[in-house]
């Protein structure tokens, strides 16, 4: 497909031609094939901004297909970034309970192993009381 350019230069390059024909036969005169000759350029500058135009509008048409491609893609990704967001915050006050249930399950643990430490202290004292009354009444 020929160029904007060489299309509107073609165009005047034949309505040239025709024109100096038409003058050579005798058909125009020196002043209508001047007039004419200008018309032909002044048409072949005219069909030049048209298909500039169109080119141009082509381009925007695909510029516009672009942005709104990536516009739709950068939504996706806003979208799918929110729900990790969200995701992570339900992890992390998950993340948090489970802390606060261990501290409170370790605090509870060592509690318990502090009582079972006293109450086996009192149990071993009086086992040792005990057998100090055996010996006493073994040795009487």
């Amino acid at each position: 497909m020929l160029s904007t350019r060489r299309t509107a230069a073609t165009a005047a390059i034949l309505g040239v031609l025709a024109l100096a024909a038409l003058l050579v036969t005798g058909v125009f005169t020196l002043a209508a094939a001047a007039v004419a000759a200008a018309l032909l350029v002044s048409l072949a500058a005219l069909a030049f901004l048209v298909l500039t135009v169109r080119r141009l509008d082509g381009k925007a048409q695909r510029i516009d297909q672009r942005v709104k491609k990536n516009e739709s893609s950068h939504a996706a990704t806003a979208a799918a970034l929110k729900r990790v967001e969200k995701r992570l915050e339900e992890l992390s006050a998950a993340m948090e309970d489970g802390a606060a249930r261990r501290t409170e399950d370790l605090s509870a643990i060592l509690v318990s192993l502090g009582e079972d430490r006293v109450n086996a202290m009192t149990h071993a004292r009086e086992v040792e009381r005990l057998r100090e009354e055996v010996r006493a009444l073994g040795s009487a």
